[in-house]
């Protein structure tokens, strides 16, 4: 199956030729591809103690803090066009480098599910939904809820309420660079966990 346009061309719709050159580099992976775009960067991160310990456990989140942390994440799609749903995932493969622990590698996958609503699955078939907005200085990423995937269903969790909502945003430093930060905020609790960081797009392999 040939490559398709870029996954996320669909996604920002009309806002697609609006986004400046570091988001297109960064959401360049195209459908049916072996594509492969690498943004490295350092984070901040701080976990709750009870959303570590559910990290520990289910293996489907980061489960440990730190501060100014290495992180390589590379992007990629699949080219055999293999998925549950008619749209090619995007996959997130995180590796984050603590001086401490070692390279600990999380992964996850988005898939499209109507225009710009996608929802990132993790492990489990557990996922958390969002909508994609581009305002014209930044990518924003909206809470629509969390879901578990299965037998091809996608069935509301009321995660919410120990989770709390997530949201996210990704801002354009230059032509090669982005800021983003994401958090979940519990409406009692406060943050449960929390991303804040720069990253650099270095490389972009999209072979003809």
């Amino acid at each position: 199956m040939p490559a398709g346009d870029p996954i996320f061309k669909s996604v920002f719709g009309k806002d697609w030729d609006n986004l400046p050159p570091v988001m297109k580099k960064h959401y360049a992976v195209r459908s049916n591809s072996h594509d492969r775009v690498v943004v490295k960067g350092r984070l901040d991160i701080k976990i709750s103690p009870m959303v570590s310990l559910m990290a520990r456990i289910s293996g489907m989140l980061l489960a440990y803090s730190g501060k100014n942390i290495p992180v390589t994440v590379v992007f990629r799609s699949d080219h055999k066009g293999s998925s549950s749903t008619s749209n090619t995932p995007f996959y997130f493969d995180r590796t984050f480098h603590f001086p401490d622990r070692g390279d600990i590698t999380f992964r996850s996958r988005m898939e499209q599910i109507e225009n710009n609503i996608l929802v990132e699955f993790m492990r489990f078939g557990i996922g958390w939904k969002l909508a994609y907005e581009w305002d014209g200085k930044k990518v924003i990423l909206r809470h629509k809820g969390y879901v578990w995937q299965i037998f091809g269903k996608l069935l509301p969790l009321p995660f919410s309420w120990i989770m709390g909502k997530g949201y996210a945003e990704e801002t354009p430093l230059s032509d090669d660079t982005f800021s983003m930060w994401t958090h979940a905020k519990h409406s009692l609790f406060g943050p449960t966990f929390g991303y804040a960081g720069d990253f650099k797009v270095t490389e972009v392999k999209c072979p003809k």
